[in-house]
């Protein structure tokens, strides 16, 4: 979709601007696929800034891209870290100036789907997906890869929990009650929120949850 010219920067502000406002939580802060203690360092660092990235800072999102690239280039296999890069790109989209702003999206989408198809079965790559679609602004179509993604990993949080650490587990069930109430099912949410509660976890706060909760 193309803006009018004379309203293209407002568009595009409109629409990245639930991107740029989207609560930080501590998160998931999943591993690398690789066992290299320099590179689990580097991977953790660049979750660090990342999550910096998300709060606001456009320069911890460059840094962190810078990281997650690097990483890439030495293990080419890791969706992880494949998977994070597309978050980032599509950070970059929210800080580009408004004709920059479709390269990066479409850049960090295929990349996050790439990952995906990579490792479709590890639920710290899908989980990642799911938010980073719903979030987005219904008119990039992302909606349905949203639904899929959450009712996947929702599957393996009842038919076979122990894939997850429990601090992704509470952030996936956060997030996918975030999800059920964006699409109008506040019962469906308050009980995903309510699952959240229960996993002993700080990966979001109780918080951040029971404020979920009194907003439905």
């Amino acid at each position: 979709m193309k803006p009018p010219p004379l309203a293209g920067h407002c568009f595009w502000m409109l629409l990245f601007g639930a991107i740029a406002l989207q609560a930080v939580e501590k998160g998931a802060r999943p591993e690398p696929m690789s066992d290299d203690p320099a590179v689990r360092e580097q991977f953790s660092r660049g979750l660090d800034l990342h999550q910096e990235g998300v709060a606001g800072d456009e320069d911890a999102v460059i840094e962190a891209q810078e990281i997650f690239e690097e990483i890439l280039a030495e293990n080419p296999d890791d969706a992880r870290a494949q998977v994070f890069l597309g978050n980032l790109y599509v950070l970059r989209a929210r800080d580009a100036i408004f004709y920059k702003k479709m390269d990066w999206l479409k850049k960090g989408v295929a990349t996050i789907d790439d990952a995906v198809a990579a490792a479709p079965e590890d639920p710290d790559v899908r989980s990642v997906r799911a938010i980073n679609s719903y979030q987005l602004p219904r008119i990039f179509g992302r909606r349905d890869v949203a639904e899929e993604d959450f009712g996947v990993l929702l599957d393996w949080a009842r038919e076979d929990p122990e894939r997850y650490s429990d601090s992704l587990l509470r952030f996936v069930y956060f997030h996918a009650g975030l999800f059920e109430d964006k699409v109008g099912d506040e019962e469906e949410a308050k009980t995903l929120f309510e699952l959240a509660l229960s996993v002993p976890s700080d990966s979001v706060s109780d918080e951040a949850i029971r404020e979920a909760i009194e907003d439905l």
